[in-house]
């Protein structure tokens, strides 16, 4: 093993180098910069690798500046011309990273022009980080062409050309395309003669995002199977780790295992790479409580989370971690707390943006969410022509780019607010990619307009629930095999809905939600 080499090999010069060699190529950047430290160079050759290797893990590792610093080393002793463009590409590429694109494409035009007589796979790299730095300039017809230079024979190069096809089309909010760009990446990966882990993880995780929120069942039984198989042990992998795990918890939920979306959000806080993130994910397992009708569980988290909130300050929260406080103030206002609720949506107006680099301009996504936590504030606070404009706003963009979990979901809050029925076809057509016993569908489905009726409004959620299962024709073992309760605790539970609505038996309760207008006969 690797780690075992680090802790009791002597320092020597190529042997070391050879290992740092293959655990960048695994994926382990951490180890790789252990074993470089390791190295002493035995001539100015080896020197000049060591730097640039060193320059490679970095750049992984989100660390440009001190890539910079490595990269300005390694200048001293470069050699021949394709350890020259290699400086040059590295260099132009933490520019990029570090968010001085501008700068950085012109340097890498610059080692393109020179690079004629270099090797293929340099001139492949060099084409792969000019399709990054147009990326971040948002000319992604640049970047396609870039990609379009990468070599199908320069190997890990070229798997990673596909996965960036994959974040060019995301940029176009295509992402169907998206989703075949990353699955022929990881395919293309599987052919290499040597691995990129840390490529794996973030095709993974890209993937994971995009199979949650289009609940694309078949896209996430390949990411899982993969995932679960997949050593996240190194180091550099922990927010693709985090990033799955998040995102299989919505999927499983979406498929109705709850416990098996417990099992991955647990999973998540562990992975979490920063305080922030893990107060994404705690957000997660109060969506979830509140999803299977776990009232108090919901409770008694939202609550702490408030206090866990206080304590990172503003400037431990950057890129779209911002977004853990729109979570939160939601499930604040759920939870009652419409006034706590209201100052984490102020707090988070006034977090700086996310980074040029890795925000795109005029992203819908970013908007619908912001506007999505406002509307459930807004109806906690009892502004329901607020909240319906808003949710209204919200499912538009979420439907416009095809995340059909959240636009499900907005469709549902709004069709509650106004009975429209074009909205209820929506959910109707959305609401069959989830499974038979999913809490999503006790929550879109659940007896809706609930506002327009004062009888549901007054029911719990857990009441609402179980009212939504009874109307889809399910049996009393069926309701309690769904929801993990005894068949008692749902009798006693429908007992309440019938008392609730003034009527002797379910048969009855259905003719009346028919009449009502509550749910299709």
């Amino acid at each position: 093993m690797l780690s075992e080499r680090i802790r009791t090999e002597r320092p020597t010069g190529r042997a070391v180098f050879s290992d740092a060699m293959r655990a960048w190529f695994e994926g382990d950047f951490e180890a790789c910069l252990a074993l470089c430290d390791r190295v002493r160079p035995p001539d100015l050759d080896i020197r000049s690798q060591l730097s640039l290797l060193r320059a490679r893990a970095l750049l992984r590792l989100a660390r440009p500046d001190d890539a910079i610093a490595e990269i300005e080393r390694a200048f001293v002793a470069v050699g021949g011309l394709d350890a020259s463009l290699t400086a040059r590409l590295l260099l132009g590429t933490a520019l990029v990273r570090r968010g001085e694109t501008q700068r950085g494409v012109v340097l890498l035009l610059a080692a393109q022009a020179d690079a004629a007589q270099a090797h293929p796979t340099i001139r492949s790299e060099i084409a792969l980080s000019l399709a990054l730095g147009h990326y971040g300039l948002r000319a992604l017809d640049e970047a396609d062409r870039a990609l379009d230079q990468v070599s199908p024979e320069a190997d890990i190069v070229h798997a990673r050309a596909l996965e960036y096809r994959g974040w060019v089309a995301a940029g176009r909010f295509d992402y169907a395309s998206a989703t075949r760009a990353f699955g022929a990446a990881l395919a293309r990966l599987d052919e290499c003669r040597h691995h990129d882990r840390f490529m794996e993880a973030t095709a993974l995780s890209a993937l994971a995002i995009l199979a949650a929120e289009r609940l694309d069942r078949d896209t996430w039984l390949a990411v899982e199977q993969r995932a679960r198989r997949f050593d996240w042990t190194a180091g550099g992998l922990a927010r693709s780790h985090y990033l799955v795990a998040y995102h299989a918890s919505l999927m499983d939920e979406a498929r109705g295992r709850t416990r098996e979306a417990l099992v991955w959000i647990a999973q998540a806080e562990d992975a979490a790479p920063s305080a922030a993130t893990r107060l994404f994910a705690l957000c997660r397992r109060a969506e979830i409580f509140r999803g299977a009708g776990e009232r108090f569980a919901h409770g008694d988290l939202v609550a702490r989370l408030r206090g866990i909130a206080n304590t990172i300050a503003d400037d431990e929260i950057s890129g779209d971690e911002r977004n853990a406080l729109l979570v939160l103030a939601a499930e604040l206002a759920v939870f009652g707390d419409v006034v706590a609720a209201r100052g984490m949506l102020k707090r988070h107006r006034r977090l700086a943006p996310p980074s040029p680099m890795w925000s795109l301009m005029n992203d819908p996504r970013e908007e619908a969410a912001i506007v999505d936590a406002e509307a459930v504030v807004a109806r906690a606070g009892g502004d329901i022509a607020r909240a319906r404009d808003l949710f209204r706003r919200a499912f538009e963009l979420y439907r416009r780019v095809g995340y059909e979990r959240r636009a499900l979901l907005a469709a549902g809050r709004l069709y509650e607010l106004t009975g429209q029925t074009y909205l209820r076809d929506y959910v109707d057509q959305v609401v069959r990619k989830l499974g038979a016993s999913s809490p999503l569908r006790s929550i879109v489905l659940t007896v809706d307009p609930g506002t327009a009726d004062p009888i549901v409004s007054a029911l719990s959620p857990t009441e609402r629930a179980v009212l939504a299962l009874l109307c889809e024709g399910l049996s009393t073992a069926a309701i309690a095999a769904a929801r993990g309760r005894s068949k008692q605790t749902i009798r006693n539970t429908i007992s309440r809905i019938l008392i609730a609505f003034g009527l002797p038996d379910r048969q009855a309760l259905l003719r009346e939600c028919v009449r009502r207008g509550l749910i299709a006969s």
